[in-house]
């Protein structure tokens, strides 16, 4: 997709995040499609992603959680919240922001990782397990 352009015949839309920038959409097939400007190669779906469980759009990136709970980010890896840590175990939720991701692990940890100012990416010591999370501006 190009910049500016706009997503074709999706199919039946079961799941939507939308950003500033990007737009994403999860369709029934659970196959990720961009929708929106594309300005940074956050619409361009990385070849071979397989089926997705949930998507999120920052300005200027998308993350999704592949159905084995991998995580992939593509787009501007602006202060870097496409570098999605090496360690990081199965993924079942993820929010993003303009600079920062935040996830939840399979195990109910909390994981946030990009830009840190001012501290947006520290979990609180101690925090338990979570079910939710998000990456707020």
């Amino acid at each position: 997709m190009g910049q500016g352009a706009c997503a074709a015949d999706l199919g039946r839309v079961v799941d939507v995040y939308w950003s500033d920038a990007p737009g994403a959409a999860v369709i029934a097939t659970r196959t990720l499609g961009g929708a929106g400007p594309n300005s940074h190669g956050q619409c361009d779906v990385p070849a071979g992603l397989g089926p997705v469980t949930a998507v999120a759009a920052g300005a200027y990136h998308t993350c999704a959680v592949q159905a084995d709970g991998r995580l992939t980010c593509f787009g501007a890896n602006l202060n870097g919240p496409c570098a999605v840590p090496a360690d990081l175990g199965p993924v079942v939720v993820v929010d993003a922001s303009d600079s920062h991701c935040c996830v939840v692990q399979a195990d109910g940890k909390l994981v946030c990782f990009g830009r840190d100012i001012p501290g947006q990416c520290g979990v609180p010591a101690g925090l338990g397990p979570v079910t939710a999370g998000a990456a707020g501006g």
